[in-house]
This record gives structure tokens, C-alpha cells and sequence, in this order.
């Protein structure tokens, strides 16, 4: 029998280490730009849960704490043979650490105690009924009357009975039968030779460990010569599992903080959790009704609407202070004021992270114009405070009007081109799919992670690989980990990889494309909004993807022409991120370097290679090197190089120390900008964009290592956006104010494309170049190389 206890009141009791465990081998990897977040869904998911529930008045959280604890001066071996935490797992346990205070329940973590002995702790002291959240077997000893196991993916709570269903034995069973059998998880020795057959044997004939050994005498051949030479071991072994009792424990507990918690939601994309909270109540919805004063002219789901204070309806004429998406509303014909105001655009620079605001996937459009108009109040002020009115009015607004006309412009395309290449491709698909075959002995479905997983992991034991829901991961950064690690298997997954890329060229960039074909043009759809450094995306279909390079990249671009009498004129900014840096870094070899129009690949590889002159310098040295430039620029690590590169790590990090010892400066500048970011809490480009970087001063070293590359790398990119976009409205002005016959129809990236007069292709690519190379004044001069001819393809 227990004490008396409140049995109207259910404490909860979560087993921390156990759920994200049990998480991490059981769901997706989950990602946020590159964070895990599988298991933090999963717990926040299991924590809600529990706390909507009715029978629950509280809910405690316990970790087990860092080091080693009392059970280790038992027996140093204790837990010796459990491998380390997967660092994926580590990076999402300090996130939580982190975050669940603010849920306002109390989080204990003991140090010299595991989680264990503060949840036998807390069973014993609390007058309500107990729920422990657990798998783990030892736990199940304190089930009684007052304290039952809750599992929260059957949603069943586990009494006495249930435990003697599970184990065969009672809770006050189970630390005599570990003591028997042991537990290898936590490396308890246990009797050598006790299986749970012979442990259940035995309690059910003798009742506890004591009586065991009070009658060994009755015992019986090897059972009893086990037994017998394992009692040392055997007691051990259960004061191993046996639970502590902790004197003058002390919770970390904090009131919950619903606007922390959303912040923590938003940085990770819990857009579940997000949902959940109350920190934005709803606003009352707009009503659907004529408007009288317009105050917003928006476009929302393909139609134009006005809106004020109390209500939105069909636009039909009018004029307003405010708009939403000024691009696709120029597009839609309405006529804007020279200085329209786009909510839409203001509040991505004002948060590029998150993109600008948009409709909710559950939000109706009276609701969402509800949330845009109190947004309307106060964007003005909110751009002139963050110094960005300069860049919305005189880069973004402009940009907006060229994309409406580059989109509707479209580019032609030769659909029997496509139709060809799709022929060639299926066919070689066919070829690499018999040769993984050949190679494998077997038929494998190189699309099918789980069938690949099978292959390579059960049947060929090959080792290393992360797993996931489906099985070990067979995405294409392992499979190139693979290939390094195992040589003799470079043909199979150096095939396999083959495959998956030109079967993703079949199915997304030849008949996939002739689905958008609309006046034989492809008019895709450019995102102003799409990227957090300002850069352009492409969808509908996404133009910036076509591949550059490989075996079919020049034949299926040719599918991409010129109309009769005209040509494609590529300008592309040559290495714009690295001269970028030269600028930023003020890096006096890497300036000299480009003022001198040196090859900058060529000048790193003699140097991280400590060659005498560029003359020994290899195509393969320098495409070695050209991965040290532009790997620097990403934050790209010794195992990222090593395995973009196949040389070794101690080799990559070799490299990489060159390269700072020959270019100092670049280093000071990455430490300055990172300082700078965790002082002001965002970093800039050139021009004045600004991106926040929220987990810069993160506790957790991998999510605050990621910020520090994402505070080197966005004031870079951002730049080299802020630049193309500074030369799209400089082209623009260009070609209207002397009325050229020629048309932007792409933006990749560092590189525009316009559809040029033939008659005119020599003066107006030289006059482009020209405005494009002038458009900013750097420490290192902008090089631009152009092209034309009659198709993509020849560019």
C-alpha cells in the first residue's frame, strides 16, 4: 500500500532523456535552414499534449545531468559501453534546454544524479497521482497505487498489472530480475550466463534476490554454479538500478513566457507549436463589404482587392495610400503613384528571415486583411527607423516594376528541343539503372531510400550513415561520405549518384517544363521575397536551376532561344562574391590580386600548395583551390572540403590555414563581423541591407557556429544581390531613355539575359557592360564577360 495522495490530481513526470531518444531514431530529421528539429517537435508535441489535458495539473521535466554521477564510484564501468550522444541529437537537446523554461514548467537536472533518481524522488514527495513519461525498463520499479507509467503514444497509462503484462514480473520484481540478467544499455553485469528466462524462473520460484541466494543449496547444476560465482556481481547489479532518494532538490522555474516561446518557434519553424500559442489573439475579421475609403489595394489569390479599417471588397478604381504585392498588381494593370508603399516588400526588408507578410495557410481573407491593415499602420515609421527607406524606394520598388515586365516578356522556348532531350535522357536513365544492376548483383531502385538503405547498409555493411524514419539515410551527402570511405564501392554509388541526376533532369526540366509553356514562352514567376540576403528566386518553373554544367546541360539550355532576328545577351559579374570580400576584408594580396586581373584560383594554389610558380599549377590543383575561395565565403569546415575535394581532412585543414596565411585580412574580417553581429544583432551589406541573426549569441555551439557563417556569408551575398539589382534599373533606364530594341527576360543570379535586336547585339552588350562594371565604386574593379548568340545554350 502507498501513502494517501490526491488521486483527483495527476503530476506528470516527463523522462526527458528517454523521449528524445525514443524521437530520434523514430522520426524525419527535420530541419530548419539546416538545424534538426525532428525531436523538438516531437517533445514540445508530447509536452502540449500532456498539458491539455484535463486529469493533468502539472507537468515537470527532468535531464539526466552532464559527467558522471554516484554510480560511477560503484562501478567505473557503469554505462562505459553506451556510444555518444549523435551530435544532431546534442544540438536539438541544448535547444530545448534552452527553450522549455519558458513553458513555465520546472526543470530539474541533478548534477551527480541521473534523471532516474530525481523522478523516484519526486514520486515519493508529491501528494497527487504520478504519471511518469518513459520507455526506460528501470523506471517501471516505481509503479504502485499512486504511480503509474504514461505512454504517450498509445495514450495509456501502465498500472501493476500492466507491468507484470509487460515483464512477467511485478514492480518490486524488476531490480531483483536486473541484478540477474543485467542490462546491457547500461552496461550492469548482472550473473554471466542469466538470461530473462532464468531471472523470471527464478524470482517466480523464490521471490527476491535474498531468497535466491538464502537457498542456493536447492539450485541445480549450471544455474546453480552462476549463481553461485556471480553473488558479487549480482548485488552490485542492483544497487546499480536501485533508485536514489535526493535531499533539497532545486527546480529551475520560470513564469511562462508566451513571446519567448514564439520566438524560439518562429528562429525554428514549429509552425504547429506556433499555432498553438496565444500570444497574437485574432483579430476580427474584415468584413466582406463595399469599401468606401480605400486605404490598401492588395492582390491576394489572384484577385485585386480594397480594403480599409472595418472592410475589404473587389477592386475596381480608386486610389490608396498603401498596396500589397506592387508587382503582380502592375501586372494586373492598376495604376500606382510614383512612391507606392508595397506592406509586402517594406516588411520583408524590415525581416527578411521570414519573407514579408502572408496569408496563413488557415487564415480567411478577412482575417488576413485584418492583420495587414494594423501592419499598414505603423510601416512607414518602421522603415525610416531602420535606415532602409533609401534601399525600398530606390532599389526594391524599381526592381518590382522590371520583374512585372520580365515576367510577362517570358522566353521563348523550342518544345521540340525539349521533347528530344527528354528521349536521350530516358534512354540513359535506362543504361545507368542496368549498370547499378550489373554492379549489385541485383535489382535495386536507386529512387527508393528504402530499398538503397537495404542494400547498402544490411546487405554490404557498409557503416557511417545517419539514420532516419525510413532507414539509414541514403541522401546525396552521405552516399559522397560513402564513396570516400569506401573505395571499392566508388563505381556503385558514383552510379547510383549519376542516376538520381539526370533522372531529376527527366522529370523536372524537360517534360516537366512544357507544362508552363503558355504563347510558346515560359513566363516563370521571380520571389522578391524568397531569400533572406536579398537575392532573387525563380518559380513556376524555376529558371535558376537549369543546370550549367554536365552532359546535358548545353543541349537542353539551347531549348531556350531568341525570337527570328534577335539574339540572347548573357552579362554575367565575373567571381562578384570574392571581389566583394576583397572590398569588405581590405585584404591587400587579394586586392592587388584582382586590380592586377590575376587568376585568383591560380594565385591561392600556388600558395596553399607551396608550388615555386603557377606553371605547376594542375586543373585539378586549381579546382581544388577555387573550393578553398568560395568555400571560405560559406563557412565551409576541413570535412566539408575534404569530402567536396576527396583529399583528407588533415590535407583540408591544411588548405584552409593557407589560405588565411596568404590572405590575413579575410580572417580579421570574419572575426570583426561576427563580433559586430553579436553586438548589434544583425550585419549589413554594402548598401544597407540588413538581415537579423537571432542565435549569434546562442549557448549551443552548433546552432551558434551556423549564425556566425550565416553573419560572414549574408553581408556578402546580400551585396552581390544589392548589386545585380542596382545594374537591372541602370539597364532599365538605359534601354527605355534611348528606346533599344531589346528586353531582360532572366536574372540568374550575377548574370542578367536580355533578347537583343541582332542589328544592335555588339553596341548595346558593350554599353550594358559598361553601365554594369560602373554600377558601384569598389577597392577592386567589377568585370563583366558577356555573350550572345541564338540560344541559351551558345552563352
Amino acid at each position: 500500500m502507498t501513502e494517501n495522495f490526491n488521486k483527483d490530481k495527476v503530476t506528470v513526470l516527463i523522462d526527458g532523456n528517454s523521449v528524445i531518444y525514443r524521437a530520434f531514431y523514430n522520426v524525419p530529421p527535420l530541419t530548419a535552414d539546416g538545424v534538426p528539429t525532428g525531436v523538438i517537435h516531437v517533445f514540445l508535441s508530447v509536452l502540449e499534449k500532456l498539458r491539455k489535458n484535463p486529469a493533468v495539473s502539472e507537468v515537470i521535466i527532468v535531464f539526466d545531468a552532464k559527467g558522471k554521477n554516484r554510480r560511477h564510484e560503484m562501478f567505473e564501468s557503469y554505462k562505459a559501453t553506451r556510444q555518444a550522444m549523435p551530435e544532431d541529437l546534442i544540438t536539438q537537446l541544448n535547444i530545448l534546454k534552452e527553450m522549455l523554461p519558458y513553458t513555465g514548467c520546472p526543470i530539474y537536472s541533478i548534477e551527480g544524479y541521473e534523471a532516474d533518481d530525481v523522478i523516484n524522488t519526486l514520486s515519493k514527495t508529491i501528494n497527487n497521482r504520478v504519471w511518469i513519461v518513459t520507455k526506460d525498463k528501470d523506471l517501471h520499479q516505481l509503479v504502485n497505487d499512486k504511480v503509474q507509467i504514461y505512454d504517450y503514444q498509445k495514450d495509456e497509462v501502465i498500472d501493476r498489472e500492466k507491468v507484470y503484462e509487460k515483464f512477467g514480473l511485478y514492480p518490486e520484481s524488476i531490480p531483483d530480475m536486473l541484478a540477474l540478467m543485467g542490462d546491457t544499455s547500461d552496461n550492469i553485469p548482472g550473473v554471466a550466463g542469466i538470461g530473462p528466462k532464468t531471472a523470471k524462473t527464478l524470482l517466480d520460484e523464490y521471490n527476491n534476490l535474498d531468497n535466491i541466494y538464502a537457498n542456493t543449496d536447492k539450485l541445480k547444476g549450471k544455474t546453480k554454479e552462476k549463481i553461485i560465482e556471480g553473488k558479487e556481481s549480482a548485488y552490485l547489479s542492483r544497487k546499480l538500478v536501485e533508485l536514489f532518494f535526493i535531499d533539497n532538490m532545486q527546480a529551475d522555474i520560470k513564469e511562462r513566457d508566451e513571446e519567448k516561446l514564439k520566438q524560439y518557434y518562429e528562429r525554428y519553424q514549429l509552425k504547429q507549436q506556433l499555432s498553438s500559442l496565444n500570444v497574437e489573439q485574432k483579430v476580427n475579421a474584415l468584413e466582406y463589404k463595399q469599401v468606401d475609403n480605400i486605404e490598401i489595394t492588395a492582390y491576394l489569390n489572384g484577385k485585386v482587392y480594397a480594403v480599409n479599417d472595418t472592410s475589404y471588397y473587389e477592386y475596381t478604381s480608386g486610389s490608396a495610400k498603401y498596396f500589397y504585392d506592387i508587382k503582380s498588381l502592375i501586372k494586373q494593370g492598376i495604376s500606382l503613384p510614383e512612391k507606392a508603399l508595397d506592406i509586402l516588400l517594406a516588411d520583408y526588408l524590415l525581416d527578411p528571415d521570414a519573407g514579408g507578410i502572408r496569408q496563413l495557410k488557415d487564415e480567411s481573407a478577412g482575417e488576413f486583411f485584418a492583420k495587414l491593415y494594423n501592419k499598414s499602420k505603423n510601416i512607414d515609421k518602421l522603415l525610416k527607423e531602420n535606415s532602409l527607406e533609401n534601399l525600398y524606394y530606390n532599389m526594391e520598388l524599381p526592381v518590382a516594376y522590371i520583374l512585372a515586365e520580365m515576367e510577362q516578356t517570358g522566353i521563348l522556348i523550342d518544345s521540340k528541343n525539349i521533347e528530344s532531350v527528354a528521349e536521350k535522357l530516358k534512354e540513359h536513365i535506362e543504361k545507368e539503372y542496368n549498370h547499378i544492376r550489373d554492379l549489385a548483383g541485383q535489382e535495386i531502385n536507386p529512387n527508393s531510400p528504402k530499398q538503397l538503405s537495404a542494400y547498402l547498409y544490411d546487405k554490404l555493411g557498409l557503416k557511417g550513415a545517419k539514420k532516419n524514419k525510413s532507414g539509414y539515410s541514403t541522401d546525396e551527402d552521405t552516399l559522397k561520405d560513402l564513396r570516400l570511405s569506401y573505395p571499392a564501392y566508388d563505381e556503385l554509388i558514383s552510379s547510383i549518384l549519376k542516376y538520381r541526376e539526370i533522372n531529376k533532369l527527366y522529370s523536372t526540366y524537360t517534360l516537366n517544363l512544357l507544362e508552363y509553356v503558355k504563347d510558346d514562352r515560359i513566363h516563370t514567376e521571380f520571389k522578391q521575397t524568397g531569400t533572406a540576403t536579398g537575392r532573387l528566386s525563380s518559380i513556376n518553373p524555376n529558371m535558376q536551376n537549369i543546370p550549367q554544367k554536365g552532359e546535358y546541360a548545353e543541349i537542353l539550355r539551347s531549348s531556350f532561344i531568341a525570337k527570328k532576328g534577335f539574339n540572347l545577351v548573357s552579362l554575367d559579374y565575373s567571381q562578384i562574391e570574392l571581389r566583394i570580400l576583397a572590398h569588405l576584408s581590405e585584404d591587400e594580396n587579394l586586392i592587388k590580386a584582382f586590380n592586377e586581373d590575376k587568376d585568383i584560383h591560380t594565385m591561392t594554389a600556388v600558395s596553399i600548395f607551396h608550388l615555386p610558380s603557377s606553371e605547376q599549377v594542375t586543373h585539378n590543383i586549381r579546382r581544388i583551390a577555387k573550393a578553398v575561395n568560395f568555400g571560405i565565403l560559406y563557412g565551409l569546415s576541413s570535412f566539408g572540403l575534404s569530402r567536396d575535394t576527396k583529399v583528407s581532412r588533415k590535407e583540408a585543414q591544411a588548405f584552409i590555414d593557407g589560405y588565411f596565411a596568404l590572405y590575413p585580412k579575410v580572417r580579421i574580417f570574419i572575426d570583426n563581423i561576427i563580433e559586430q553581429t553579436k553586438s548589434n544583432g544583425y550585419c549589413s551589406t554594402i548598401l544597407g541591407r540588413k538581415r537579423k541573426i537571432a542565435d549569434i549569441n546562442s549557448r549551443n555551439a552548433n546552432i551558434r557556429m551556423r549564425a556566425e557563417r550565416m553573419a560572414v556569408n549574408a553581408p556578402i551575398q546580400g551585396s552581390a544581390a544589392d548589386i545585380i539589382k542596382l545594374a537591372m534599373i541602370k539597364c532599365d533606364d538605359y534601354i527605355k531613355s534611348n528606346n533599344i530594341d531589346a528586353k531582360c527576360i532572366l536574372q540568374i543570379h550575377d548574370e542578367l539575359i536580355f533578347e537583343v535586336n541582332e542589328n544592335t547585339a555588339d553596341e548595346f552588350i558593350k554599353n550594358i557592360k559598361g553601365i554594369m562594371e560602373s554600377v558601384v565604386k569598389l577597392s577592386v574593379p567589377l568585370l563583366v564577360n558577356a555573350e550572345k548568340g541564338d540560344n541559351w545554350g551558345q552563352l
